[in-house]
């Protein structure tokens, strides 16, 4: 009766004794706590995309934005009662391109906007434009907009300046201006034309180093300034 007695007893000792050994193979899993992403991907300069350079800064212009364009005079007072104040516009250098390149009928497309530093840009406004204008150059803004908010008065971001004013002769130049490389390094600046201190027109303008291009013929000019 014992020995019946101390195997039931062993038995049931080897049955708690299994079950606490399950408990103890308990099965961990591990899962990601993170999953994987794309990097962000920010315009460039040439129009394409640099995938998440940590190095770009992107500015996100608003939908409302207004994005100037190369060789384009962007009219604010286009739609004016009394018409916009430029009606026309040509823009000329002394440094780059021949007689033919510079000397074009006033239009508001087809600028010229390739200077060097310290190269005057020279201005020939349709006659019928408004008399007594200013020009204020800044660095280039990716949106416009800014230029109808902003004070000219003792503004510290302007770079350069000058009077447009008609001139006895319709072939004199209105006004000109140089961006001193003293003050101003190679790269996009917005030339903005106001009367009555508020902004009219716009236009952008790139500026290369002293003698960058001396040497580009007329078509050269022509083609970089298509890809500007």
């Amino acid at each position: 009766m014992k020995k019946i007695f101390a195997l039931i007893l062993s038995a049931a000792m080897l049955v708690s004794l299994a079950a606490c050994g399950k408990k103890d193979e308990t099965q961990y899993t591990t899962s990601p706590l993170t999953k994987e992403t794309e990097a962000p991907t920010v315009a460039t300069e040439d129009g394409g995309e640099d995938p998440g350079n940590p190095g770009v800064t992107q500015t996100n212009a608003g939908a409302d934005a207004i994005v100037l364009l190369p060789g384009e005079l962007y009219q604010f007072d286009k739609d004016a009662a009394g018409g916009p104040s430029i009606v026309a516009i040509t823009v000329k250098g002394n440094q780059l391109g021949s007689a033919e390149f510079n000397d074009k009928d006033p239009d508001v497309s087809g600028l010229r906007c390739f200077f060097q530093l310290n190269e005057w840009v020279e201005f020939y406004l349709d006659p019928r434009s408004a008399d007594s204008l200013k020009v204020y150059v800044f660095k280039h803004s990716d949106d416009a907009k800014v230029y109808t908010e902003m004070s000219y008065d003792d503004n510290d971001k302007v770079l350069a300046t000058c009077d447009l004013a008609k001139p006895e002769e319709e072939s004199y130049q209105w006004g000109a201006f140089y961006l001193n490389p003293v003050d101003a390094d190679p790269g996009v600046y917005d030339i903005v034309f106001v009367k009555g201190g508020k902004a009219v027109a716009a236009m952008e303008a790139k500026f290369f180093k002293e003698g960058d291009l001396t040497d580009k013929s007329d078509d050269d000019l022509r083609a970089m300034m298509k890809n500007f």
